[in-house]
């Protein structure tokens, strides 16, 4: 008797089921006031943006690192060798059926083969765990380990949120502020010999915020760093394509200001500013 053939089903792997750890999985239980998205950090839409904003200003968190036009890029471009998603946990109303947004989490997820937990991802330049206001972060950190543990292989989180609040604000220090704190004689004890006729240079500042204006401006900016730096931006891709992102989300709002220092007609320095008023800050200098 001719032996049968048992058919097997092949070509299968866990590509798909890898893939849906970044996706927003199943479709999400409405039932629940609590609910998370777990999504690629190209599907977060504009719409989330706009909630991600509304959320730091009714937590009075003002750092323009924690703005989406900046840690967003900042993960695409830095990832480590992490895959990072972004965990959006909101908030549905259940009378006026309308959703705030909560608490957003970057997560740097685990190898898709060989496993392990989700823990914040945690860049250095922007020294944050997660965005969560101080009344929803218990409810916020239960929902994200429940969704987590709903997807089709379960992750655990490691760590916990942690209440989003502002923090202590570290300005650069140039080269040259440093020595100048250091010095040992009194600059009036100082004797300085100048030829006859000598005129100190006049120093002009420069301020570029129109929005059609700042990417030349940026790109000054990088044409003179790469001259006086000694590691310029431009020598590592994704250091420049960072900047170059970041300053046009920025510069299209209007919180983008970019300064020069000019001597003689020459720039000598030049800072890039990101966001507006008193919380601007300085993000990028350059200096001769």
């Amino acid at each position: 008797m001719a032996p049968r053939f048992t058919v097997i089903q092949g070509g299968k792997s866990g590509a798909p089921e890898a893939a849906a750890v970044l996706s927003a999985g199943p479709e999400l239980d409405r039932s629940s006031a609590w609910q998370v998205d777990l999504r690629r950090l190209g599907g977060v839409d504009a719409a989330s943006v706009s909630a991600w904003r509304a959320m730091l200003i009714r937590n009075a968190v003002t750092d323009p690192l924690r703005d989406p036009d900046h840690l967003l890029p900042l993960a695409q471009h830095r990832p480590a060798g992490s895959r990072v998603a972004i965990a959006l946990v909101w908030d549905r109303d259940a009378e006026t059926e309308r959703e705030a947004l909560q608490g957003v989490m970057p997560l740097a997820m685990p190898h898709p083969v060989w496993g392990g937990r989700a823990r914040p991802w945690q860049p250095a330049e922007a020294r944050i765990t997660a965005l969560v206001g101080q009344a929803a972060a218990e409810a916020a950190d239960r929902a994200l380990r429940e969704r987590l543990g709903r997807l089709r292989r379960p992750i655990r989180l490691a760590g916990a949120l942690e209440p989003a609040r502002e923090t202590p604000r570290v300005r650069p220090m140039l080269a040259s502020d440093r020595s100048a704190r250091l010095r040992s004689i009194p600059t009036a004890s100082l004797i300085g010999i100048r030829p006859a006729g000598w005129e100190a240079p006049t120093a002009e500042i420069r301020t570029v915020t129109e929005p059609q204006a700042v990417r030349d401006a940026v790109e000054t900016f990088l044409t003179f760093d790469a001259r006086t730096a000694r590691h310029p931006i431009i020598a590592d891709p994704a250091e420049a394509s960072l900047v170059r992102v970041v300053s046009r989300l920025f510069g299209r709002r209007g919180a983008l200001r970019v300064e020069f220092l000019r001597r003689a007609g020459e720039i000598v320095a030049g800072t890039l500013h990101l966001g507006t008023g008193p919380a601007s800050i300085p993000w990028r200098r350059a200096r001769a």
